[in-house]
């Protein structure tokens, strides 16, 4: 795994997916930010810690999704490290049962079979107000930037370099995307708004840049959401269900997927956006006998 050098003692490990940041406390002791697949980055983040003599001290994590915590809770048992995390992404990281309030399409059952490796206790609690964090020795700056999950957070280093966790996705990942991930996208959409007052001398894009200018790609990002959600008013026809919504929505993006956990985070994607759609009075829901059906709100 490589180890980008970003700025004074930041850095960037290069995951399979995603940018995990280093920051050195010392030229041996240093705190992650974010651990990556499990599948994916656990030998190798072993590989980077160990053939670089490194103690990891602390990990910070941006949110619970998994593929940024999959390998906390090893990482908490081989090294003895600390683990810190949002109370809402705590409390969510506690278990299959909580974790999947970040994949609720998926069933009990599934959630306890997929999601079980992705679960830790955090041994550090950050508040919902918090502005920083003091950890491992550190003074880390924490940006509340709730929407692409309910506790997301941001976290700047000593040096002033900004990890903005998935609040931002870069250019590759925009066009990649079929649907962008977000729990509340209102409220998403307001964080990315805040970027724009930051000013920093670098800013870490999970995925997966490294930046001394995000004015154009917060741009890009809340472009793109609401481009997204065009597309979604143009897949409905009045009347349908949600089924039927998300069967035109898909046939037309060509998701193909049947990978059960891959499908119920397009299902979740889905339904986020809807909620935002009606939210923002362009959709209303009509229930008949608890069923759902969908329509254009008339202006």
């Amino acid at each position: 795994m490589e180890l980008r050098h970003v700025y004074g003692n930041t850095y960037a490990a290069v995951g399979a997916t995603a940018l995990m940041p280093v920051y050195k406390l010392t030229d041996t002791d240093i705190v992650l930010m974010d651990t990556g697949y499990a599948r994916l980055d656990r030998s190798a983040l072993v590989n980077l810690i160990e053939g670089n003599g490194f103690r990891l001290r602390g990990i910070i994590c941006s949110h619970a999704h998994f593929d940024h915590t999959g390998n906390v809770r090893y990482l908490q048992q081989r090294y003895g490290c600390l683990a810190a995390a949002q109370i809402i992404e705590a409390g969510i990281s506690v278990n299959p049962d909580a974790y999947r309030a970040n994949y609720v399409a998926l069933t009990y059952g599934k959630s306890r079979e997929y999601l079980l490796e992705e679960c830790f206790p955090a041994d550090v609690i950050i508040p919902a107000d918090a502005e920083h964090l003091d950890f491992c020795g550190a003074r880390f700056g924490i940006l509340q930037l709730p929407g692409h999950s309910a506790g997301h957070i941001g976290v700047v280093t000593p040096d002033g370099v900004a990890y903005l966790g998935d609040c931002l996705i870069d250019e590759e990942q925009i066009a990649a995307a079929k649907l962008p991930t977000s729990m509340f996208i209102a409220r998403d959409l307001e964080s990315k708004e805040s970027l724009r007052n930051l000013r920093r001398p670098a800013y870490i894009i999970a995925h997966k840049q490294v930046l001394t200018d995000i004015g154009p790609l917060i741009d890009r990002n809340i472009a793109f959401i609401h481009d997204k959600g065009r597309e979604l008013l143009e897949d409905l026809e009045d009347g349908m269900s949600f089924d039927q919504w998300i069967y035109a929505f898909c046939q037309r993006e060509n998701v193909r997927t049947r990978n059960e956990f891959k499908f119920s985070i397009v299902e979740r994607n889905f339904a986020n956006f809807v909620d935002w759609l009606t939210d923002e009075g362009k959709v209303e829901v009509r229930r008949e006998f608890c069923a759902k059906h969908y329509f254009h709100r008339e202006k």
